[in-house]
């Protein structure tokens, strides 16, 4: 029970409502005491992804941002017009980096994160197929290496899903199936640019070609690479073309809170033309408290975030876009490189920033309990076991990657002296207590279970 019950052996658990509140000073020193220490695991370098910018400085930047407008609903724009210029310009200047320029009338929609940005694509696709083709059981075709969350906005919209295999050797989507399976109540296909799990780039100009023949929707999920690739390709890194220079991608999601540097809980989601945008809208003219519209799935949405992730970028502007970028992919390939120096590991597919590696000769996750003993933090794949790490700045400081070299030789070792044995960690997408078993049949019961413990079950 200690780990439902994190920080219980140093601070109280507000089972209730606290009958008077606390000093804001004695507040203020316990998250600070809380956030340092947990910010002192990831700042070694060791830990893949999550924290994408790594700059201690440049988050109490946006911190101060944040503040200016943490109070404000940017629903009510009468009175915070501020944040239709921050919204603005977030948008236009996620399309330049995508080449909005070379759409006949690309817009766009600022979310909460990645999977609202994918949500908010499939219930435009939905409502556009409905609109303009009078599809009332709308289909989609994913490739199975897509992020889970086109699966959840599935069941959330009624899409029935077709998922697509990959090529065992590139990962990328097999174009052959996509194309059997177009069909009348297709309206949307999907392509990664790049893929969570391994780094790689779907064919998006060949689904491009598809999308175009068939007159249906293409979106590319760039959440993840959406904020780098373009850098990448400028520095000329051998990345392929995934945006509007395709005539057949309709959509995009970028997350700014990944490597746009913003704050947590901030992405775009680009559009190709506006009509497509209008799926979004939702206006209800005969409510009692007056005639209500929302341009997205959320309602009231901080300005803070809006405020900082606005700041972020333009405090970096492509100069230092481009440096970050430039320090990432070369670390990302210096480990790779560390990767093929081992025999007994391989890189999977053709991955740029963030791979994935697995082994033939013994259980992955052998080398991931010893390089958890090390610090290191890697994230866990399945179907075929594998491990994960997704390069940010706090990975190209300078240490970092010989430290790397000298852990992994000795995992290696290690787990081919124990390749008889069972592995103590596994693949799980998000967080899990310490100390439970990352591979169950439970794991929603589990999930389930830390809320539940809040409320229902005294600490120990």
């Amino acid at each position: 029970m200690a780990d439902y019950y994190p920080y219980a052996d140093k601070y109280p658990v507000n089972r209730n409502m606290p009958e008077n509140g606390r000093p804001r000073e004695e507040i203020l020193a316990e998250l600070k005491e809380i956030a340092m220490a947990e910010d002192g695991f990831w700042q070694t370098g060791q830990c893949s992804g999550t924290m994408y910018c790594g700059d201690m400085d440049h988050y109490a930047f946006m911190s101060q941002a944040s503040g200016l407008y943490a109070h404000v609903n940017i629903l009510q724009r009468d009175i915070c017009p501020s944040a239709t210029r921050f919204e603005g310009e977030i948008i236009a200047m996620t399309l330049d980096m995508l080449h909005g320029d070379q759409a006949e009338d690309a817009c766009g929609s600022t979310t909460s994160g990645g999977s609202e940005s994918i949500l908010s694509a499939v219930l435009a696709y939905r409502e556009w197929g409905l609109a303009h083709k009078g599809i009332e059981k709308p289909e989609m075709i994913l490739p199975e290496t897509a992020h889970v969350a086109f699966r959840k906005a599935a069941h959330l919209f009624g899409f029935q899903v077709h998922l697509a295999p990959v090529d065992s050797e590139t990962t990328q989507v097999d174009i052959d199936f996509v194309r059997d399976h177009i069909g009348p109540n297709t309206v949307m296909i999907v392509g990664s640019a790049c893929n969570y799990g391994y780094g790689t780039i779907d064919a998006i100009d060949e689904l491009s070609k598809l999308a175009v023949e068939h007159e249906i929707g293409l979106h590319v999920d760039a959440c993840l690479g959406g904020f780098i690739l373009p850098w990448g390709e400028e520095l000329g890194y051998d990345i392929a073309v995934f945006d509007f220079r395709l005539p057949g991608v309709t959509t995009i999601s970028a997350d700014s809170h990944k490597y746009g540097y913003g704050p947590k809980g901030s992405s775009v989601l680009a559009f190709r033309n506006k009509e497509l945008r209008r799926g979004l809208y939702f206006m209800q003219q005969e409510w009692s408290g007056g005639k209500y519209f929302s341009p997205g799935i959320a309602g009231s949405r901080p300005g803070g975030v809006i405020a900082a992730t606005w700041a972020s970028m333009v405090s970096l502007g492509r100069e230092g876009y481009l440096r970050y970028a430039k320090a990432i992919f070369g670390t990302a390939f210096a480990m790779q490189d560390l990767i093929r120096s081992h025999p007994e590991l391989q890189i999977v597919g053709k991955p740029s920033f963030c791979f994935s590696f697995f082994s033939k000769d013994f259980d992955i996750y052998l080398l991931n309990d010893f390089m958890r003993e090390r610090g290191w933090r890697f994230n866990g794949q399945q179907h075929p076991n594998a491990l994960h790490m997704c390069v940010t700045r706090p990975q190209t400081q300078e240490g970092i990657t010989e430290k790397l070299a000298v852990d992994l030789a000795e995992a290696v070792d290690y787990a081919k002296a124990h390749r008889d044995e069972e592995a103590k960690s596994g693949a799980v997408y998000g967080g899990m207590p310490k100390g439970v078993p990352a591979i169950t049949n439970a794991i929603r019961d589990v999930m389930t279970g830390m809320l539940d413990a809040q409320q229902d079950v005294p600490p120990e």
